[in-house]
């Protein structure tokens, strides 16, 4: 068996490609929505896709699934212990493409390469895992998609997203029996996870790439609790953040259907006169990829500020509206990494790019350079004693550790949903730890009109001055 994981760092996702050693043939599961880099990772393996799988309907990222189905003459495997997404009886399909819906206890074959079909639902209703087995049926490697992470479990409570979802405590409860797929692997078996640290599909993943059985039974408190139900959903349950918002979004399209691409878009660079006039249009949105300190010292009204690190997907997909078009300030050379990475979370509309040179030379006139600044823990200290609210923009987690005295905690992925509770009468000062997702936060209530400061360097500081 030849296997190649392909990870995704923006959204902490993994996909993998297994193929076979004699004919050459491979199957990939949970491929992101940009499928031509697949294409060329098998290429350099002297490997040809001829199958594609998920192990669940995905909701952080849009799944590359139908456009496998629709552009490629490939076999296409689909739980059914659920109900099949509308996309899997409308098409479109290639010719040479076909959908099997797969069952508990069903195997698929590539080439010599077997992969047994498991039922492990609680993530989701539908969730299914692939075991690697061989010819007496002894289980090689586990890739156990969103059911089982290095360290943790998929979290339960994102049911509601799904049609045919369930409760949390439903969902609890069957991740906890379908624990009970491991009780009879050897440890040495590998297990191959579809997220790493950092996804917001688990609670406390931990940075393994890949684990063993072994490893879990010593390492993923979930796992050690299963046989005590009790311990096991309350421990599950506590502390869970809330989901990004744009996973309802994704997750949605992905039951649909998403719109086929051939390729994923490439807008096109545009003069800065050109950019100032198309950002005033009213579906569009400018998504500003600079440092912190230049959005700051001017930009364009109603911008979103969002640097490529790992928050960047999450963030925009969590900020923008359905519909709306992209216009990037962005160097040069990471256009395309920007795109492939918000095409992933669902954004099809790219308007086009500017290169933050070009950027600088737009009439001043067109900048915004008030209503949103960084200030000192000591000048932050002064305006929430003279009135401002004080927005926490950190985890669950986080906020209970400690906290500024009347902070509304809202974490920042969730401020687009939940920014009614703040007042637009009053100005904001906002932190993080650090004053990285804050600063997103300032930028994204400032295009909503709010007056906003940025706590620079975080809670701990500010606290440590005994404010």
């Amino acid at each position: 068996m030849i296997y190649r994981r392909i990870y995704d760092p923006a959204l902490a996702q993994a996909s993998y490609l297994v193929g076979c050693e004699e004919t050459r043939e491979a199957i990939l599961l949970d491929p992101e929505r940009d499928i031509d880099r697949y294409e060329r990772e098998a290429a350099a393996l002297g490997l040809r896709i001829v199958a594609v799988a998920e192990t669940h309907v995905h909701a952080d990222f849009v799944s590359g699934v139908r456009c496998f189905a629709a552009t490629r003459p490939v076999a296409v495997y689909q739980s059914g212990m659920g109900e099949p997404a509308e996309w899997t009886s409308a098409g479109p399909f290639h010719a040479g493409a076909s959908v099997r819906f797969l069952r508990d206890g069903d195997q698929v074959s590539v080439g010599s390469v077997r992969l047994a079909v498991r039922h492990t639902p609680g993530h989701t209703r539908e969730a299914l895992s692939f075991a690697v087995v061989d010819a007496d049926g002894a289980p090689r490697a586990l890739f156990s998609g969103d059911f089982l992470f290095a360290g943790d479990v998929g979290r339960p409570d994102l049911g509601f997203l799904s049609k045919a979802g369930m409760t949390v405590e439903e969902s609890a409860e069957a991740l906890r029996r379908s624990l009970s797929l491991l009780d009879d692997m050897p440890d040495a078996v590998p297990v191959l996870p579809g997220h790493g640290a950092g996804s917001a599909c688990g609670k406390m993943i931990c940075r393994l790439p890949e684990s063993t059985v072994g490893i879990e039974r010593v390492i993923n408190r979930p796992l050690r609790s299963k046989d005590d139900g009790a311990r096991f959903i309350e421990s599950l349950l506590r502390d869970q953040p809330d989901p990004p918002p744009y996973f309802e979004r994704v997750k949605r399209t992905n039951e649909r259907g998403p719109a086929v691409h051939e390729r994923i878009p490439a807008p096109p660079r545009m003069a800065g006169a050109e950019f100032a006039e198309a950002a005033r249009g009213i579906s569009r949105v400018v998504i500003d990829t600079r440092e912190w300190g230049a959005w700051v010292d001017g930009h364009l009204p109603g911008s979103i500020f969002a640097m490529l690190d790992p928050y960047f997907g999450p963030t925009v997909a969590n900020y923008v509206e359905p519909g709306d078009e992209v216009l990037l300030v962005i160097d040069g050379d990471r256009v395309e990494e920007a795109v492939r990475v918000l095409f992933r979370v669902g954004l099809d509309r790219f308007a086009g790019w500017i290169a933050p040179r070009d950027f600088a030379a737009i009439d001043e006139d067109a900048f915004e350079c008030a209503g949103c600044d960084e200030v000192s823990p000591r000048e932050a200290n002064r305006r929430i004693r003279g009135g401002a609210q004080v927005l926490d923009v950190r985890s669950k987690q986080e906020f209970a550790k400690g906290h500024v005295e009347g902070a509304v905690h809202i974490p920042f992925i969730q401020l687009a949903a939940r920014i009614g509770e703040l007042d637009p009468a009053r100005p904001v000062v906002a932190y993080c730890r650090s004053g990285n997702r804050s600063a997103r936060a300032c930028a994204y209530l400032r295009r909503h009109g709010f007056t906003v400061s940025n706590l620079r360097g975080g809670y701990w500081p500010y606290a440590g001055r005994g404010y």
